[in-house]
């Protein structure tokens, strides 16, 4: 307990009259001694700046307490605190300062700016720059941030991290829940999507990457992104993954098991609320009432689930928490000759259904090699692979949900003998329709990317460079549609068995016979670049560098589709099985496309005070 000045005081009389000498010097010395630190505080005034500039905002604080003040617009300031005190000076930029106060009642602080992350090299179009000489709008975060999420979608993890970039999740079905990227709003009446660059190479996926394998990612925004051209309308973003480093062989392994639930889901009416509503409805429309008391006390006290059910839809369709686990092991390592960084991992997510037939596996593969031809040539070369697997309902998750909202609660989801209940509308019933009763959409992707590298430093002109590129980016797609009939069961309210245990009547959902639907896709792009670098000093303080360039991307793909249905059983899911008769059908189409590019960007510092860009494609 802490006490106040008068309630020492009173302690001490109180010690005094029962003459405990030995107590009541301990505590006039502690008296004492808190009157000493209250009259050595004092006001101390100061100024903070960096050379010649005030400082704003700099946060000043007493050194192992809470008292804390910030300096205004003309870097000045006010603080209590004692005469052998410290104040502590922080401020966004600049390197932590301590002073102690030394019985002096006006400072003046000197900032020195945190040079460590000035000269801290960001990734930027076609190449790297130093944070104190960037000119564009640039933001970056480390891949060590993003790791921190266990989400299973990389562009589910950004959002908040990266200043100007806008997130949002339409959907969180597995397999299918990519953000929506906006940098700095909507552009464009067409695609607003940011080109997404991996390694340099564009037209990568920004969803699917393997989070262990990123080691930054940068958002390039307006002018900064200007080298890509049209294609960076929207903006960039650029991902840059972990390459090996000069140590032994270090094995990093991790496992993530976790488990999802929807954020928010309705709170529905209940049956005996449900049939009071419709009544009140058909009070106020001059109708007679629709449901009675009794059944409205049937509803609330569960007595016949057969006549009088209370179901609560969202409770039948879906789990309260779906798993998901996300597994990698990585080797690091290297001498100054070859350095390497191999990644493979997994990732599963169930689907939210009871039952579910929604299921994603991914599976990635990842090598980055490095070496040293000699102490000009640098090799690279990089190949990852990855199968995206997912697993569908034949209905799509909107249709599901929309039966979810649509089901009453006095209709039936499962029949108290187990078997599911008639459909709301459309042949659906959601407890059927969610799961693989009525077959399956299966989604395979199979993706490989590739790039060779070479770096040539040109011995006899100091700081020129030529970097020349080449990359293969292949991918293919096979879908697989398998519809089947469905059984749902309905009771009439009157037919009963000797027993007296309703007769349900069982019918046929969906198609009259299995219907399949199979397409195959087998795209391919080509990348090959040419860079020239350029970095020289003139003088003590002017600075230039100078990249040209030239890019060309050609890409070609093929598709295929056929569609049979009436097959002769449920059982066997191949084409030939399929008849061939008016329903059969098939297709297949073509593209190619081609883009040739040239660029450039000159930069000019001086004294890293003064800074000039200029960028084109």
């Amino acid at each position: 307990m802490k006490l106040s000045l008068p309630q020492k005081c009173g302690a001490i009389r109180f010690l005094l009259f029962n003459k405990r000498k030995i107590l009541h010097r301990c505590l006039l010395f502690i008296m004492l001694s808190g009157i000493s630190a209250m009259v050595s505080a004092q006001k101390i005034s100061g100024r903070v700046v960096s050379g010649d500039t005030s400082l704003a905002n700099v946060t000043v604080a007493l050194k192992g307490s809470k008292v804390s003040t910030q300096t205004d617009g003309n870097g000045m300031f006010t603080i209590a605190a004692p005469a052998n005190g410290t104040l502590v000076f922080t401020s966004i930029g600049f390197q932590l300062t301590e002073m102690p106060v030394n019985n002096r009642s006006n400072l003046t602080i000197n900032l020195v700016g945190a040079i460590q992350q000035m000269n801290e090299v960001v990734v930027v179009g076609y190449g790297t720059q130093k944070k104190a000489t960037l000119t564009g709008a640039v933001s970056t975060v480390k891949g060590s941030e993003v790791l921190k999420s266990p989400a299973m979608n990389v562009s589910n993890s950004l959002g908040g991290r990266l200043p100007g970039l806008v997130t949002v999740t339409p959907s969180g079905e597995p397999g299918a829940d990519g953000s929506i990227l906006r940098i700095r709003g909507v552009n464009t009446l067409g695609n607003n999507n940011p080109l997404i660059v991996v390694d340099g190479i564009p037209g990568r996926s920004l969803d699917r990457i393997d989070p262990s394998t990123i080691e930054s990612i940068t958002v390039l925004k307006d002018a900064s992104a200007a080298i890509y051209g049209a294609q960076a309308a929207n903006g960039v973003i650029l991902i840059t993954t972990k390459r090996g480093r000069i140590s032994k062989p270090t094995i990093t392994a991790s496992f993530n098991q976790g488990y999802g639930r929807p954020t928010v889901l309705p709170e529905m009416a209940d049956a005996a609320t449900y049939a009071t509503m419709v009544n009140e409805i058909n009070e106020y429309a001059g109708r007679t009432a629709k449901y009675s008391a009794d059944d409205i006390r049937k509803y609330t006290d569960g007595s016949d689930p057969w006549t009088h059910p209370n179901t609560n839809w969202f409770d039948e369709v879906l789990q309260p928490w779906a798993g998901l686990n996300y597994t990698n092991v990585s080797v690091n390592g290297g001498s100054e000759n070859v350095r390497y960084f191999v990644s493979l991992s997994s990732r599963t997510q169930q689907g939210f259904y009871y039952n579910s037939g929604t299921k994603y596996n991914q599976y990635d593969f990842r090598s980055n090699l490095d070496a040293n031809v000699n102490k000009n040539i640098t090799l690279s070369f990089d190949v990852s692979g990855r199968l995206e697997d997912r697993n569908f309902p034949t209905r799509s998750a909107g249709s599901i949900f929309r039966m979810v909202m649509r089901g009453k609660p006095n209709e039936t989801a499962y029949w108290p003998n187990g078997l599911p209940g008639p459909d709301i509308e459309y042949g659906d019933n959601p407890v059927v329709v969610s799961t693989k009763a009525t077959g399956y959409d299966h989604d395979k992707r199979y993706v490989l990317n590739s790039n060779g590298k070479i770096h040539i430093k040109i011995p006899f002109i100091t700081g020129l460079s030529l970097t020349g590129n080449v990359a293969l980016d292949k991918s293919f797609n096979f879908r697989k549609l398998w519809q089947t009939p469905w059984f749902l069961y309905s009771w009439d309210g009157v037919a009963r068995d000797a027993g007296g245990t309703p007769v349900l009547k069982r019918s046929q959902k969906g198609f009259s016979s299995p219907a399949l639907s199979q397409s195959s896709q087998d795209n391919q792009n080509i990348l090959l670049n040419g860079l020239l670098d350029y970095e020289t000093k003139i003088g003590a303080n002017h600075n230039v560098k100078f990249l040209i360039g030239a890019e060309k991307i050609t890409g070609k793909g093929e598709n295929f589709n056929a569609y049979r249905r009436n097959f002769i059983s449920p059982i066997l899911d191949q084409m030939f099985a399929g008849a061939q008769d008016q329903f059969l059908s098939n297709g297949g189409s073509a593209y190619t496309q081609a883009r040739l590019n040239y660029f450039g960007r000159v930069n000019y510092n001086f004294k890293e005070k003064y800074l000039a860009e200029f960028v084109w494609r």
